[in-house]
């Protein structure tokens, strides 16, 4: 297993900034931060997309934290606050491919 470097972290970072960002916009820009296998709350990660569509351009507010990196693995909490009048918890699972380097495979959230 190769050592996590910071170019990781900082991949694996702009991975979740991409999916703050295009959770704003729509669920194409969303889309592009996730795997094309990706799930969400053990469903299909298309419902997400819909979701996003659906609400329209939002102002919420991310704040990222990097739980732990493994290898080609990792997990993340990402903070949502004011998407569209709600908050969010996010628990976010990542895997490092060759050839799309850090995409988000797995979505699981809460709101609060």
């Amino acid at each position: 297993m190769d050592a996590t470097t910071i170019k990781d972290y900082e991949e694996i970072y702009a991975a979740l900034k991409q999916y703050a960002d295009g959770i704003n916009i729509s669920g194409e820009e969303t889309s592009k931060a996730f795997h094309d296998n990706a799930i969400m709350n053990g469903g299909p990660i298309q419902i997400l997309y819909n979701i996003v569509d659906q609400a329209g351009k939002g102002e919420g507010a991310a704040h990222i934290d990097i739980l732990d990196v493994a290898g080609n693995v990792a997990c993340a909490r990402v903070t949502l606050e004011n998407l569209h009048g709600k908050n969010y918890i996010d628990f976010m699972q990542l895997i490092k491919t060759e050839k799309d380097g850090w995409k988000i495979i797995s979505k699981v959230y809460s709101a609060c």
